[in-house]
């Protein structure tokens, strides 16, 4: 008698649960794609301030949700810039994959979406400046190329459009990359499109 009664129990609560959190109307996937300003860690290299240096790409990402509030986020990313150096000339690009855990309100009643995210992953860079020593007789330079581990850190706005689509208003990251001993101390901007399904 008690077993049926707390089976019957037990099917009332998942009908109910299930019910409620059928109720839930959010957006399972997402893809985006934001045009992306790098401020590159140069230490200076080639300019004055020894500040970063910008860098011009892109981000792709993707997201499947696994709740209203919990998404698990693919990450990939490139961008290049052309430097001039004494009497040589050379492009420096910066490629990144990582993936990683967002917290975003995914209803799709919601107008204005703020984003929280944190992401791991590898990046690959191909003669990426950084100052080594400045004094009275000019800059040592050195460009590292390689392999390293990379984080992103950060956030942004996403505004609807209509059903499927927003405008990414902002993204911004801390993205620093770990390179042949070197950390370099990125931040990451962008702006673009997002899409939902």
């Amino acid at each position: 008698m008690l077993t049926r009664r707390i089976c019957f129990l037990l099917l009332a609560y998942t009908g109910c649960a299930h019910y409620a959190f059928g109720q839930s109307d959010y957006t399972k996937h997402e893809i985006g794609s934001t045009f992306s300003i790098f401020g590159v860690d140069t230490k200076g290299a080639f300019n004055n301030d020894k500040s970063r240096d910008g860098f011009f790409g892109f981000n792709s990402q993707g997201v499947h949700n696994l709740s209203r509030f919990w998404g698990l986020k693919a990450d990939l990313s490139y961008s290049q810039r052309q430097f001039e150096a004494g009497n040589s000339d050379f492009t420096s690009r910066l490629f990144q994959i990582a993936g990683g855990i967002k917290l975003q309100d995914n209803a799709n009643a919601t107008r204005f979406r703020p984003f929280a995210q944190a992401l791991i992953g590898i990046a690959h860079a191909s003669k990426l400046p950084r100052l080594l020593e400045e004094n009275a007789s000019g800059k040592t330079v050195s460009v590292l190329s390689g392999a390293g581990l990379a984080f992103g850190l950060g956030g942004g706005l996403d505004i609807r459009l209509t059903r499927k689509l927003e405008l990414r208003a902002l993204q911004i990251d801390y993205n620093p990359v770990r390179l042949k001993g070197e950390t370099f101390q990125n931040v990451r901007l962008g702006i673009g499109v997002n899409f939902r399904f």
